[in-house]
């Protein structure tokens, strides 16, 4: 496959997208996109893995059959304004460098912390 390996990826993500909720067999793909059905495997394992494609089987005239079907990604855009991280307590903390999971200053054990956390959530209703 070689170079060209990541634009059959898209490829074969695009396709299978476009299938939605319908679904494709990797044959069917395969034939589609005009890659060998070995290649389309090795992308398809690796579009698994990344938790993009979901495979399932269905039946389909009686018959069971396994399907290519796009899982749904969210793109949710998350903003942080950076004058809230100022506030955070830890970042004015004469023993932040002491602080840390595990040992006697810690986040969990934190009465700032945990007053600047509640208090927040508190303010945002």
């Amino acid at each position: 496959m070689g170079s060209d390996f990541s634009d059959y990826e898209e490829l074969v993500k695009t396709k299978i997208r476009e299938t939605g909720e319908k679904g494709i067999s990797q044959q069917e793909l395969a034939r589609a996109v005009g890659i060998p059905v070995r290649d389309v495997a090795v992308i398809v394992k690796k579009l698994i893995e990344r938790k993009i494609v979901a495979k399932k089987a269905i039946k389909e005239n009686g018959k069971n059959v396994i399907k290519l079907f796009p899982l749904k990604t969210s793109d949710v855009a998350l903003y942080v304004e950076l004058r809230a991280v100022n506030q955070i307590p830890c970042m004015t903390c004469n023993i932040l460098s002491k602080c840390g999971d595990g040992t006697h200053i810690s986040p969990s054990t934190c009465n700032k912390l945990s007053f600047w956390i509640l208090d927040g959530v508190g303010g945002a209703s």
